[in-house]
């Protein structure tokens, strides 16, 4: 019998990952993995792969629901957002098989994942627990992932980097600090970066609403892009 997280996510989910590829003589061997906020895939998601194909990578940009099932209303995503992390097995080989299709589709590329939000934690949580991630950028990301147990079972192929608001009331200092512990005594390659006098969603232009602690920082998301622009240019040497 399926599971509720099979019967969500899983059964009968038709999913239409947006692929963009680098148009040029040669792409580098990198290939970003987008996932997006817990609205699901969206214009911004689409956007974001075609800039960082614009950077001589390729990239897609993950429809994490499925087609026709994004979640509109708040509760409905926050609810939504708790039923896909709730089990770390099941979230794990959910990603695992998303992984999958996209390296059948993008062969002999190092895949890198990148997300927002709820993308953030998810794409920490990819480089943490599948072995093929090379890389895995958080923006805005929850702390709350789901842990490897141990050094061995920790993916210590992949590198690391955090980018976050200081004045984000989702990551409170003491899960940045619990992070920042958990990647070093893991042994893990990771950066850690706050910006200050920045709220959630800093990457998204459509946020506006401070007084509720999160707004888009052109300032923060322009020094973003270019942070990680140089993260995948040093994986892909």
């Amino acid at each position: 019998m399926a599971t509720e997280f099979e019967k969500q996510f899983v059964n009968n989910i038709q999913r239409a990952h947006v692929h963009v590829a680098w148009v040029g003589d040669e792409s580098s061997n990198v290939h970003v993995v987008i996932w997006p906020t817990w609205s699901g895939l969206s214009d911004f998601e689409k956007s974001f792969a075609e800039e960082v194909v614009s950077w001589g990578h390729t990239a897609t940009a993950v429809d994490l629901y499925g087609v026709g099932n994004n979640p509109t209303e708040q509760q409905d995503k926050a609810d939504t957002m708790m039923a896909l992390v709730k089990d770390k097995d099941s979230l794990t080989a959910l990603q695992s098989a998303i992984c999958r299709e996209i390296a059948e589709a993008h062969p002999n590329k190092k895949l890198v994942h990148v997300g927002f939000c709820l993308g953030g934690r998810l794409s920490i949580e990819a480089g943490l627990h599948i072995p093929s991630s090379k890389g895995a950028a958080s923006f805005h990301g929850l702390m709350n992932f789901h842990r490897a147990a141990s050094h061995d079972e920790a993916n210590q192929a992949a590198k690391f980097i955090i980018f976050n608001g200081y004045q984000d009331p989702m990551v409170d200092p003491d899960s940045a600090s619990q992070a920042r512990a958990y990647f070093d005594e893991l042994g893990l390659d990771w950066q850690f970066v706050d910006f200050g006098r920045t709220k959630h969603s800093f990457m998204l232009p459509g946020s506006n609403a401070p007084q509720e602690g999160h707004a888009f920082s052109a300032t923060a998301s322009a020094r973003g892009r270019n942070a990680l622009r140089f993260f995948l240019n040093e994986i892909a040497e």
